[in-house]
């Protein structure tokens, strides 16, 4: 396949090879190893996920960076950053620098985070976070980025980042680092992404809550004077292409492994598509009648390379 894949990103293994380390150590290098293959395929671009504590992965913005000079045209996001963690300009400042790196290629895709478990209310207590200003922070910190990122001198009179003229380089190479924010039906973060997203990301399981999510972000762009039409709809969507049991049995020991949860329950949660390619081809088609125009296909499987061989000649000939 050597024509270019606009509409879809892999998701690389950052969690995974912590998961099921061979030998004791992590396969670091399958990271590489996979950018380079999407690159060389043709697809868009490559992912990383994010977590500190609470889901132990490879440092994403390190990561990035190394995959940005293994690279040179595929683009290289984060599915999702959890920014509240991190203090706006010390993130301004390595966003731009792995910018600078990838001559262009980043792509910021962020998340709120979920509350709901106390591995998260520790992981946001260890940075000096309490969880329930997560959301504020975060959306204090992208208008920080962004102005950090497009002018001289910034200060700020912000509740969390209060600072005074402060002048960030490098900037980036691309005046304005695409965000991409992630919500599914929350009221708050579908607002997000009408006021701040140049793209959204969704892993939501069906495609009426799909339908309700974009509605709202539809009304809340207007709402906002943008044009909803700017904004892309991205679907984050985990895939394991063997037959069905071998599929559900494997796609299960993964979510076990990645979450601690049977597929059963994550499954109610964030999309997933466990079978034959036929299976996965027609829950894409349904969510592109629906509007989604991108997609992140994340492999649950600790045999990627096979599983996106197998994605790359059984499914993309169908729906790209």
């Amino acid at each position: 396949m050597n024509t270019q894949i606009g509409n879809f990103g892999v998701l690389l293994p950052t969690r995974g090879v912590l998961v099921y380390p061979e030998g004791g150590s992590p396969r670091i290098e399958l990271n590489w190893q996979m950018a380079e293959t999407a690159e060389r395929l043709g697809y868009d671009s490559v992912w990383v996920g994010d977590s500190i504590t609470s889901k132990p992965r490879l440092e994403p913005l390190t990561t990035m960076a190394a995959i940005a000079a293994r690279t040179s045209q595929v683009k290289i996001g984060t599915a999702v950053m959890l920014t509240a963690l991190r203090h706006p300009i010390h993130l301004a400042h390595a966003v731009s620098t792995v910018d600078n790196i990838s001559n262009g290629r980043i792509i910021l895709g962020v998340g709120a985070g979920r509350g709901d478990h106390p591995m998260y209310v520790k992981e946001h207590a260890a940075v000096g976070v309490p969880i329930d200003e997560r959301s504020q922070r975060m959306e204090e910190g992208l208008e920080i980025m962004r102005a950090l990122w497009t002018q001289p001198q910034v200060s700020s009179e912000s509740q969390f980042y209060p600072f005074q003229d402060v002048a960030l380089d490098p900037k980036p190479v691309q005046k304005n680092v695409p965000i991409w924010i992630s919500s599914n039906l929350v009221q708050r973060g579908l607002w997000r992404v009408a006021k701040y997203g140049d793209a959204w990301i969704t892993n939501t399981p069906n495609t009426d809550s799909y339908r309700e999510c974009w509605g709202k972000i539809e009304w809340n762009a207007k709402q906002l004077g943008r044009m909803p039409e700017t904004i892309r709809q991205c679907l984050y969507i985990s895939v394991n292409l063997n037959p069905q049991e071998e599929a559900l049995r494997e796609g299960d020991r993964f979510m076990q492994a990645y979450y601690g949860r049977p597929y059963e329950a994550v499954s109610k949660q964030l999309l997933c598509v466990f079978g034959p390619a036929a299976l996965c081809i027609e829950a894409i088609r349904r969510y592109q009648k629906e509007g989604a125009n991108y997609f992140i296909v994340r492999f649950a499987s600790p045999y990627q390379m096979k599983q996106l061989a197998a994605f790359s000649e059984q499914v993309l000939p169908f729906v790209s």
